[in-house]
């Protein structure tokens, strides 16, 4: 984990044609989430080369690629080459379904996310970034101020893009740029007393409940992602399958026990179930769906 790092209908689909093209859908690979009402938040048309205004504003951005989608009017998913399309896509309907939960074409939190489109310009503009190997986002990192916000490569150690880094890695983007500044007493850094999400994470460290790389714990803005994102793959439906077997027991020993989560965590608990209710948190990983239809379509051919 490293924070700098697509139903119709009701059901999911895999790989639409009218989504992800034949040549993107031979290389694709894994499972991919469609989010069933995309036309609200991007109508996936690819701009290139990159718009001169968003260029205009951080000239470093120049050398990022050439593929540009626009998310919202908020963000910018940004594509080296042609070739990233299908994995921008993909970001794109992963994010859909983590801001847009219950499926209904519009973001759950609407106050959120209405506050950023009337504050966004091409300077404040967030930006997702797919390379073809990590090595090019990562070559970004020293670039002041920061050319991108996420990055994700297509290609790592021989595998493609998992569903579960793609969903991961966003959650930690929806975090670090979103709740932190929106809901400061549940998930601020740094703050006197510690927002719930910051003291729970130092009480798992020392619990020894969270055990990680001692760089990351000792830092407030890698700590409390990284721990937040090992309680959710708890309390979010779908965290399940190949490809997601991060966190390890070994790193976040309540793997698996929601009664001890909550026995141990208990303001952090009732702080994500109430942020889930008013629609501040996603209640399912994108792969929920996968997995529901998967076992409808099983019973439905049983019973056939």
């Amino acid at each position: 984990m490293h924070t700098s790092r697509i139903i119709i209908a009701s059901m999911v689909i895999f790989a639409a044609p009218s989504l992800i093209d034949a040549k993107d859908k031979d290389i694709s690979s894994g499972s991919t989430y469609i989010h069933p009402r995309p036309e609200r938040f991007t109508d996936f048309t690819f701009i290139s080369p990159l718009p001169a205004p968003f260029v205009n504003a951080y000239p470093k951005r120049k050398e990022m690629g050439d593929q540009y989608l626009d998310f919202f009017g908020v963000i910018a998913i940004v594509g080296e080459t042609k070739k990233q399309r299908i994995d921008m896509r993909r970001i794109a309907h992963v994010l859909m379904g983590l801001i847009d939960n219950d499926q209904d074409g519009l973001p759950d939190d609407k106050h959120l996310w209405n506050k950023w489109k009337e504050k966004v310009n091409n300077e404040n503009r967030l930006v997702l970034y797919v390379t073809e190997q990590k090595t090019t986002y990562k070559s970004f990192d020293g670039a002041h101020p920061s050319v991108y916000h996420q990055g994700w490569s297509s290609f790592r150690d021989g595998e493609r893009l998992h569903l579960s880094n793609v969903q991961e890695e966003l959650f930690h983007f929806l975090q670090r740029y979103f709740w932190e500044i929106e809901y400061p007493e549940a998930f601020g850094l740094d703050r006197n007393p510690r927002s719930i999400a910051h003291y729970a994470a130092v009480k798992a460290v020392r619990n020894k409940h969270y055990v990680y790389d001692q760089n990351c714990i000792s830092h407030s803005g890698c700590l409390v992602p990284e721990f937040f994102f090992c309680v959710m793959t708890d309390v979010m439906k779908g965290w399940q399958g190949n490809g997601f077997d991060a966190p390890g027991q070994g790193e976040w020993r309540l793997k698996g026990n929601r009664d001890a989560i909550r026995q141990n965590y208990p303001d952090m608990m009732e702080m994500i179930l109430t942020m889930q209710d008013q629609g501040k948190l996603p209640k399912k990983w994108p792969s929920f769906f996968l997995i529901k239809n998967r076992v409808i379509r099983r019973r439905s051919a049983k019973n056939n």
